[in-house]
């Protein structure tokens, strides 16, 4: 019996080797397979040909990302505070949202909402560098970012290496319309071309000037004291005026309502969260409340405090730097 059994466990052991041997031969197969397919598929990335420019004047409908609703509109009074962040070389030779290449060494940017194309002004409150830039695609996504520059804009501003930068993002009604139009013709040219010819031209290098000193109320000013062709009469695409720097709180803002009543109210349910106020201000010749938690001290207590609001139900919870 002893004899019999020992023979029995030792066909059983064989088994059992031939089967991991038959699994392990399997899983090289698979594997080989998966690689094989993983190559193929990144050899005909490579091998194919580039996307090809379409470029179109959007605006675009209502669209959600990560949860959260947009609303593109044809705003030519957009004057707005927020943290800026910037994007590179993951995007480049891709289409924008338009239907444009996306060259990070051109002075471009992606907004959520504002049309493509249009022109902004975007001024650096931390270290008072201020640029004109051309809008060309959407983003970003990150809660709190107001927009998102190409890398030579974030370099020109001087904020390549932080990554973010407190800023102002004015758009620029007269050359906005002007993009407009050429675009509604079927013409894309760059900033520096507007006047000179409605075709489609290869945009030229940054190239920076710092000599044109301005003063702190060429940032303050309100959006109405302002002549877009003022703001650009010192700079032109890709070169940088300076203003003077100012010294700025961050808040995150949870909402805005036209009667006190509701912003209080809103104020008392976040309160758990982080100390905060109610400021008023007058928008279209109406006053609204601002329910606001802060002042914050950085951009990433910011980040987490624009987190945690989030997540108890404020979805039109914002960063705004004042």
């Amino acid at each position: 019996m002893g004899a019999h059994a020992s023979h029995f466990r030792f066909m059983l052991f064989g088994v059992m080797i031939v089967a991991l041997s038959a699994c392990s031969t399997a899983e090289l197969a698979v594997d080989l397979i998966q690689k094989s397919q993983r190559k193929q598929a990144e050899d005909e990335r490579i091998a194919a040909p580039p996307p090809k420019a379409a470029p179109i004047y959007k605006i675009g409908n209502p669209y959600q990302i990560g949860g959260v609703w947009y609303y593109p509109e044809r705003n030519l009074q957009y004057d707005k505070t927020g943290i800026a962040s910037w994007y590179g070389d993951e995007f480049a030779g891709r289409l924008t949202a338009n239907g444009e290449i996306f060259d990070p060494e051109q002075v471009t940017a992606a907004h959520k909402t504002l049309p493509m194309p249009s022109v902004v002004r975007v001024t650096n409150l931390d270290n008072g560098r201020s640029l004109v830039v051309r809008l060309n695609d959407r983003g970003p996504y990150v809660a709190g970012r107001i927009i998102d520059l190409s890398r030579a804009s974030a370099r020109l501003l001087g904020f390549l290496e932080q990554g973010t930068a407190r800023v102002r993002v004015q758009i620029l009604a007269e050359q906005s319309l002007r993009l407009e139009q050429l675009a509604k013709q079927g013409a894309f040219p760059e900033l520096n071309q507007i006047e000179d010819s409605p075709t489609i031209t290869a945009a030229a290098r940054p190239k920076v000037t710092l000599n044109a000193k301005h003063n702190r109320d060429d940032v303050q000013a309100k959006p109405e004291r302002q002549s877009a062709l003022d703001l650009l009469s010192a700079s032109k695409v890709g070169e940088v005026i300076e203003v003077n720097p100012i010294e700025t709180e961050i808040w995150v803002q949870i909402g805005a309502f036209h009667q006190k009543e509701n912003a209080d109210g809103v104020l008392s349910k976040a309160s758990s969260l982080s100390v905060g106020q109610v400021s008023s201000t007058i928008a279209d010749g109406k006053t609204l409340y601002r329910a606001r938690l802060g002042p914050i001290s950085s951009v990433e207590a910011a980040d987490a405090l624009l987190s945690d609001v989030l997540n108890i139900g404020f979805a039109g919870a914002r960063i705004v730097v004042e």
